[in-house]
């Protein structure tokens, strides 16, 4: 996935997701790893790993991967880190079945996940532990799929949706932009309205 060598990068957001991260990434990026967080004293050390930035607009020269799980929040950094003309680097780890094209910049494809051929990962997405993303499936910007969630063949999740843990989303259908899929809720008709759904089949709640 990666050059020989590469820049430092600056995760930013050194919460649990961003730990997560900066596991996978000490291991398979081949360059510096720092964290950057305004929440952190610079200087702090998280599992090893040394904040050294507490704003964007500090993070020069470094590649920037934004490292929070909220959906929300992730899109707003980001942003800002193009607005700062930042470049935003992808990480797939080395355990993942990673089958598709490159991911978009800002995207995180986690330990024991598959995503298989044909398959489309947008910008700024989280593809969490043990999650699946099936054939053709189309992921788009700042989704964040949680552990053991499923996407069969065939659907797209269009823009901030997030996928409960160990839910499913059946063949073929679309979601709709600022959806929430509760925890093992199976999705089995399109979505065309935002909300929180959860169930089985889901329903939307709210």
């Amino acid at each position: 996935m990666f050059h020989d060598e590469q820049p430092a990068l600056c995760l930013f957001g050194a919460g649990g997701h961003g730990r997560v991260v900066a596991g996978i990434a000490r291991r398979i990026w081949r360059g510096k790893v720092i964290f950057g967080d305004n929440n952190l004293t610079v200087g702090t050390l998280v599992d090893g790993t040394k904040v050294e930035v507490s704003n964007l607009s500090d993070v020069g020269k470094y590649n920037v991967l934004v490292t929070v799980g909220e959906n929300r929040i992730r899109r707003k950094l980001q942003m800002q880190a193009d607005q700062l003309g930042l470049k935003c680097a992808f990480l797939v780890a080395d355990t993942a079945s990673y089958f598709a094209s490159d991911p978009g910049g800002g995207s995180t494809i986690l330990t024991s996940t598959v995503v298989n051929p044909g398959a489309k990962i947008g910008r700024g997405v989280i593809i969490n532990t043990g999650a699946i993303v099936e054939h053709d499936s189309t992921i788009n910007d700042f989704c964040h799929l949680a552990p053991n969630s499923l996407v069969l063949g065939g659907c797209t999740l269009d823009n901030d949706v997030f996928l409960g843990a160990n839910s499913t989303v059946l063949q073929g259908l679309y979601i709709c932009p600022d959806v929430i899929i509760g925890a093992g809720a199976v999705v089995v008709c399109d979505i065309t309205q935002p909300g929180t759904y959860a169930g089985v089949p889901a329903r939307r709640i709210g």
